[in-house]
């Protein structure tokens, strides 16, 4: 099953985009509310020292000795005189002389007839911030109050922040593209791994080369090329079972195959049906042991011996009557050039492998198909199917499915049905069984080689 998703290095892209507007908008917003504090606590200090200046000037405090010192209140501030009951009694600006929308409240005034007193609020119905300082005159003591209005400071930060939305929408988007650029950058080497890894060939497995620094990259090629070196051991251990294996099989069917011959010869005709059948068998399995021990090698099953044949009577038939209750459906009359001891090795495969599937002949069934230019011999079973993952493999040497064995019959099949010219397919569905259906040319009865 291939699995699909997001690539890896647009995961990596996007997480580092999310990290960097994540970052970028709390670096805004850290820049926004220092601004904002700077300023706020600048216009407070700044309206404190000219309270406190123009207290010592109304005070008298200051003399024509010190009067570089009377530099006045800063632009753009409103000063308030309030008398000893905290009344507003004068203002600089026409707005902020009425009593009832442009005076601070008394209670709040008469806090600052001994110190500085900060204040924020509303006068006049705008956001100021002010600055209280007592100041006597004769033996009354009365309150200056140097007021500021703050919409400066709102236009000011509406400005920085658009400018620090822009910025970090940029730093966005340049954060994301340097991100996917660094991020392809860095499993590059994971591609190129996967690349060589993917063009391994099973029969001839080789260590994957890597000349990178010794990192996590490193150590992945290490963990394959281990892994590989397992499966090289694997299968060398395989074919050198399968090589001695066959060889010593070889001499006593070699030996069971004359004392056959023998037999044959001398038996009384009633038996002699039986002994042809068990010669037959012999070297059937002489010539498997053979295609096992040409496999093991890495060679391919070459030998055929070729006959005109009755797909129906000299392959299918006689597959059928070795495994009795298997469904025999066709008839005879079509004729290949083949091997027909071959085309029954094959066909008798794939009917073990049905019957072992199902475990009941009678759902199993040999099928021939006869059409203009080529013979259709299918074996089909009821069984629990093959599942999507294996089909791809099925034909593989050494192959194992679910059913174990060596994982060689299905290569043999396959190789038998290419040598005559022929195709071998499968078809299988979970639960409703599988079809394996072998394609064979027929005799042109234009042919003229035969």
């Amino acid at each position: 099953m291939v699995r699909r998703g997001i690539p890896l290095r647009w995961r990596i892209s996007i997480l580092t985009s999310v990290a960097i507007a994540a970052l970028s908008v709390i670096a805004a917003f850290i820049a926004f509310w220092v601004v904002r504090s700077s300023l706020i606590t600048d216009l407070q200090r700044s309206l404190n020292e000219d309270a406190a200046r123009l207290s010592q000037v109304y005070s008298g405090d200051i003399t024509p000795d010190n009067n570089d010192l009377l530099r006045g209140p800063t632009g753009g501030v409103i000063i308030q005189l309030y008398d000893p009951q905290g009344k507003l009694f004068a203002a600089s600006s026409e707005a902020f002389e009425d009593p009832e929308l442009a005076a601070i409240k008394p209670e709040v005034v008469m806090t600052a007839r001994e110190k500085v007193r900060e204040w924020k609020g509303v006068l006049a119905g705008r956001t100021v911030q002010a600055s209280l300082a007592p100041f006597t005159f004769g033996s009354d003591i009365g309150i200056v109050a140097v007021v500021a209005t703050t919409s400066f400071i709102g236009t000011a930060l509406g400005q920085l922040a658009k400018t620090l939305s822009i910025t970090t929408i940029i730093l966005i988007i340049i954060s994301s593209m340097i991100g996917y650029v660094l991020a392809a950058s860095a499993i590059r080497p994971i591609t190129q791994l996967a690349e060589l890894a993917a063009k391994l060939d099973p029969n001839n497995l080789q260590t994957i080369p890597y000349e990178g620094p010794h990192d996590e990259v490193s150590q992945l090629n290490d963990v394959l090329n281990d892994l590989i070196e397992r499966l090289r051991a694997s299968f060398d251990a395989q074919r050198s079972f399968l090589a001695e294996t066959s060889h010593e099989l070889r001499t006593p069917l070699t030996s069971l195959q004359g004392f056959l011959d023998r037999a044959v010869r001398r038996a009384n005709p009633d038996v002699q049906r039986d002994l042809s059948d068990a010669r037959r068998i012999a070297q059937t399995m002489s010539r498997l042991v053979a295609d096992l021990l040409q496999l093991s090698r890495g060679e391919l099953v070459r030998e055929l011996i070729l006959h005109l044949t009755d797909p129906y009577e000299d392959v299918l038939k006689p597959v059928a009557e070795e495994y009795p209750g298997v469904n025999l459906t066709g008839q005879a009359g079509s004729v290949l050039v083949a091997d027909p001891e071959r085309l029954r090795q094959l066909i008798r495969n794939l009917t073990a492998n049905a019957v072992r599937a199902t475990g009941d002949p009678t759902k199993v069934e040999l099928k021939l198909i006869t059409q203009p230019t080529q013979s259709i011999l299918e074996v089909s079973d009821q069984g629990p199917g093959i599942p999507p993952d294996a089909l791809p493999h099925i034909f593989d040497k050494f192959y194992k499915g679910a059913g174990g064995g060596a994982g060689l019959g299905l290569a043999i099949a396959k190789q038998i049905a290419d040598n005559h010219g022929g195709t071998l397919e499968v078809e299988s569905t979970p639960e409703k069984g599988t079809t394996f259906r072998l394609s064979l040319p027929t005799l042109d009865d234009s042919d003229e080689s035969i």
